[in-house]
């Protein structure tokens, strides 16, 4: 089996070899997966493929590497780009490609060398966004992080809007109690959070204006 040694060449390879070197990083379960990718990309750049007569490099694969998809073969080709062989053998590749999935949706930049400090957002049920380290992020939360970049919405508000946020509608609930037709709403645009309030009867806008006043802050005690 040809080494990559993780570099980013490698020695002259043959179509042959770099076959019998993938199928051999397939027994090796996923501390075979970065050269994997490394030797993708090696017969991709250096079109040893079609050097062979084949149409494209996909070709080649489809027919010799039956057991892994184009889209398999495309994300370790992918990762190993990106990231080290240690960084791989570290997290993972499905880890690191979840990470360059929310780079790019939240517009950052992975942490150069050792990706683990790259900060993620993570959105949790209360409304909170929780900062942690890559590192120390499940797949489950990377995923969660990936969403709420995609798709902003109150699991994505920062704790301090969420906590006003609280504070207004139980004041709406208290002031309208019997008025089950008012509706307040919440969304994230642009980072900002917005309010929506539906459904207030005209010859209730006093109502509402005390109801908002009162969800600004908490009720002020009298002291006797």
């Amino acid at each position: 089996m040809a080494q990559t040694n993780g570099s980013n060449t490698l020695p002259e390879l043959t179509l042959e070899q770099v076959r019998d070197s993938i199928l051999g990083y397939l027994e090796q379960g996923n501390a075979g997966l970065y050269n994997i990718g490394h030797l993708y990309n090696y017969t991709v750049d250096n079109k040893l493929a079609e050097k062979n007569k084949y149409e494209s490099a996909q070709q080649f694969f489809s027919q010799h590497i039956k057991a892994l998809s184009q889209s398999t073969l495309s994300r370790y080709g992918a990762v190993a780009r990106e990231f080290s062989e240690e960084a791989c053998k570290k997290y993972g590749v499905m880890n690191l490609t979840t990470l360059r999935t929310y780079a790019s949706v939240a517009d950052i930049q992975p942490t150069s060398g050792d990706p683990g400090a790259t900060p993620i957002d993570v959105p949790r049920e209360d409304g909170r966004m929780e900062r942690k380290p890559f590192a120390e992020c499940t797949m489950e939360e990377l995923k969660l992080a990936v969403k709420g970049k995609r798709n902003p919405s109150r699991a994505t508000m920062p704790a301090t809007d969420a906590a006003r946020v609280e504070f207004m509608r139980e004041s709406l609930s208290r002031h309208f109690a019997q008025s089950a037709r008012v509706q307040f709403k919440t969304n994230i645009k642009g980072g900002k959070t917005f309010v929506t309030i539906q459904g207030v009867p005209l010859e209730e806008v006093e109502r509402l204006m005390e109801a908002l006043l009162d969800g600004f802050m908490p009720p002020v005690r009298a002291v006797g």
